[in-house]
């Protein structure tokens, strides 16, 4: 069994952090499995951008938190924290007190290679998790904690990658669920909105008319909106351009004409945005994913 620390991250003499690579734990479609104890804090850490691959984090003791591009998150037992495809991340470097945390990531680019799925089943759980709204998703911890522990163990044992997989498919399906749920709980004026950026993507959408439509101040609703979300109305509405625009891009429309039709100034503030949100240029997006269908 291989481990490391990372060095200039972690204190070996307080700090532990196990992780497993793909070399020894084989299974398709993750690339780290990882276990942190933290008894005090760490140094600073750089951003990080993980592409094609999402990252969760379960809090197995103490309090954690972790900083994504829209925000700084805080969760605990029961909380799953998930970061999106080339997302920034940077860990706090603060955590509350003595912290024990999993950790996995999963990569997205190959559906043939998930989890020993068939291509099916991956474009399923992948487009399910692409649809979670936010960031912190709220658990049973009795039920999620025992299943990410023996993803680990079995993994760490690199004799049955599938056993180690299929927990990983459990707690993936039991997360989208939990979601779901949470979805519901969502106040009525925010879920107005959302179907309202939704179906006005293509608009210009200011805030001030969200607001009205939610029968709200703008900074009132801003709040209302990232205590529920997890991250800005902007945010939201700019990563929902974002999706609409790779799908324009794919079928021939040109760079110009899309920051035309999104809404966005110029071609090269669009540009930008794009970037910011895929770590991909436009261009370098369509070229990437023409030469992954051929």
């Amino acid at each position: 069994m291989n481990s490391k620390i990372r060095q200039g991250d972690f204190s070996a003499s307080k700090n532990e952090y196990l992780v497993y690579t793909y070399e020894q734990h084989r299974i398709p479609g993750i690339r780290t499995l990882s276990h942190y104890t933290i008894m005090s804090p760490i140094a600073s850490p750089k951003w990080e951008r993980y592409e094609n691959c999402f990252e969760f984090f379960v809090a197995a003791r103490g309090n954690f938190s972790l900083a994504a591009q829209t925000s700084v998150y805080k969760f605990s037992g029961g909380d799953i924290m998930l970061t999106f495809p080339n997302e920034l991340l940077a860990e706090n470097q603060n955590p509350v007190a003595p912290v024990s945390l999993y950790s996995f990531q999963l990569d997205i680019s190959d559906e043939n290679n998930f989890l020993f799925l068939s291509a099916d089943a991956a474009r399923t759980i992948i487009a399910q998790l692409l649809e979670i709204p936010h960031h912190i998703v709220q658990t049973e911890a009795e039920q999620m904690f025992p299943i990410i522990k023996n993803a680990f163990r079995m993994a760490g044992q690199e004799q049955n990658p599938l056993m180690a997989a299929s927990y990983l498919q459990l707690f993936l399906l039991l997360l989208i669920s939990f979601s779901k749920k949470e979805q519901f709980r969502l106040s009525p004026d925010i879920g107005r909105t959302l179907d309202y950026i939704l179906e006005h993507i293509e608009d210009d959408i200011p805030l001030e008319d969200l607001a009205e439509l939610s029968h709200l101040s703008c900074s009132q609703y801003k709040q209302k909106f990232k205590k529920q979300m997890g991250f800005s109305p902007r945010y939201f509405i700019n990563q929902q351009k974002i999706e609409h625009s790779k799908t324009l891009l794919l079928e021939g429309m040109s760079v110009t004409d899309i920051a035309m039709l999104m809404n966005f100034n110029t071609s090269s503030y669009f540009s930008s945005v794009f970037k910011k949100y895929t770590a991909l240029s436009p261009l370098e997006y369509l070229k990437k994913e023409k030469e992954r269908t051929r």
